[in-house]
This record gives C-alpha cells, structure tokens and sequence, in this order.
C-alpha cells in the first residue's frame, strides 16, 4: 500500500490517502483515508504494510487529529493499568502524553481523576483535560490537600516501616519520563497499587527499592511493546476517536509545512507548545 503521509515530528504516525494497494489488499482502496502506523520520516509518500492502515472518515476538515500513534499510546497505558471501579487515579506529568491519558480515563470506571505537574499552566490544561483535580507536585501543602480530597477506603494495614504509609491512590502513571516524577508516582501509592511506567524513562534510573517492596505495589511498564497486538490498540483508538469517545481537538498547537519545519521545531520548548504536526 502507498499514502501519502502527514507525519508528526516523532516520524513514526500519520493519516493520509491511499493510492495505491496490492493485490492482495482487499480492506483499503485508492483514494481512501487513513491513520497510520508507520515508519516514514517526514516523507510525502510512505509504503507500508495494510496492517499498519486503518480505515478513517471520507471527509476529514482537519487531517492533525488523525495522527492517532500517540493517543494509540494513552489507550494503551489505560487498558494495560486494568482499572476497576471506583479507583483513584493520578497522572504525574501532563504534557501532550499526560493529557491523552487524561482524556481515556474520562471514559474509565475511576472514581477520581487527579493531575500532578510543575507548571500552572499545565495543570489548568488537566483541569480541562479531564483531571477532577491537579496540584503542583512541590507544594509544601500537596498531601494536605489530597487527604482532603480523597475519600479513602479502608485498606489492609501494613507491617512495613513508616517509609511504606499508604498514598491515597490505587493507580498512578507516571508520564514524565523523568526519574523524580516516578519516585513521586511511587510515593502517592497506596499499599498494593499500581505504578504504571508511562513515561520513555532514559538511560538508568534509581528507585526506591524498599518502598516499592514494603508497599507491595505492582510496576507495568506500559510502552507499546507489552500490546499482544499493538495494531488492534490502535484500530480500537480509531473507532473511538470516530465515535467522539476521546480525540487530538486541542492537544495539536503547531501545524507547520515541511519548508518551515525548522522554525516550528524551535518552539517546540515554549510553554505554549504540546505536539506540532507537519502537512505536505
């Protein structure tokens, strides 16, 4: 199958027309639309496998919505955490990634969805996002606030050290991507909750070893490749995005040409930017 590709800046995603398909390919035809998984780098056509291609609207008014690897992601995240009814759930880091994942627990079974972030202006974005709440990770008054907030179950006790007092959450992801943000993650658990790492954490990381053990939490490393099938994930974000269940509306800030791509990847470290979208 040949499309052509709108790219985001990661070069790994995309939505486009199909315009040509093998013989073989029966699903997808010329002139059709649709997202993809696929390994162009800011290129006008891409050749990819009909699995990678996922059948999206004939009429599209914004094709930047489309670029759905990176909400592919969230929904992943989300169905790897095995939430249960009335969870309380926190999102450390809310970036274009954070936010996403926000978006998809909207239409999770959580009790309470809570934002933690360093920027003011991020946590207003969870606010809006779909965050109950968000707070400022350093603030001196945070688990005040939270244990006014959060209305707990009552929880098995612990033997452990006072290292391993119970959080007020029963899920934290941990998005990131920085070694402080999984160690708060670790400490807003609740004994026998689950960490869920995000978050591409580089290189190697130090943990809090005892703590993780003390509380017996349970760690999920949601990256792409635990998917039995990450192509079914992202088949399954596209019938949700085309059924307003969740979308991209707000998370794109930047849409550039491939001329200008240099000026729009120079602001991709002001405050105001979250993903930029090059079109062809």
């Amino acid at each position: 199958m040949s499309s052509v590709d709108y790219p985001s800046f990661s070069g790994h995603e995309g939505a486009g027309i199909v315009e040509e398909v093998g013989s073989a390919v029966s699903r997808l035809r010329p002139g059709g639309n649709v997202a993809v998984l696929g390994d162009g780098w800011f290129a006008e056509h891409n050749v990819t496998s009909a699995s990678n291609a996922a059948r999206i609207p004939d009429l599209i008014e914004d094709w930047s919505r489309w670029v759905l690897e990176p909400l592919a992601c969230c929904v992943n995240g989300v169905d790897v955490a095995g939430m249960t009814a009335d969870n309380v759930i926190g999102v450390v880091g809310c970036g274009f990634m954070g936010l996403g994942l926000l978006r998809c627990l909207i239409a999770s079974p959580a009790r309470l969805r809570v934002g933690f972030d360093v920027r003011p202006d991020r946590l207003q974005l969870a606010r809006e996002n779909g965050a109950d709440a968000a707070f400022d990770v350093d603030s001196p008054q945070l688990h005040q606030a939270l244990e006014g907030l959060v209305r707990r179950r009552p929880m098995r006790t612990t033997f452990g050290s006072s290292s391993a007092a119970n959080g007020p959450f029963d899920v934290v992801f941990e998005a990131a991507g920085d070694p402080r943000a999984l160690d708060m993650a670790a400490q807003l658990l609740r004994v026998g909750g689950t960490l869920v790492m995000f978050g591409f954490q580089h290189g190697r990381v130090l943990v809090d070893a005892q703590m993780w053990h003390l509380k017996g939490i349970r760690v999920l490393n949601a990256s792409p490749m635990i998917a039995a099938d990450f192509h079914q994930i992202f088949y399954r974000t596209v019938g949700l995005v085309e059924r307003g269940v969740v979308d991209m509306d707000g998370l794109i800030t930047h849409r550039t040409s491939l001329e200008r791509v240099d000026s729009t990847l120079e602001m991709s470290d002001r405050p105001e930017y979250l993903k930029g979208v090059v079109f062809f």
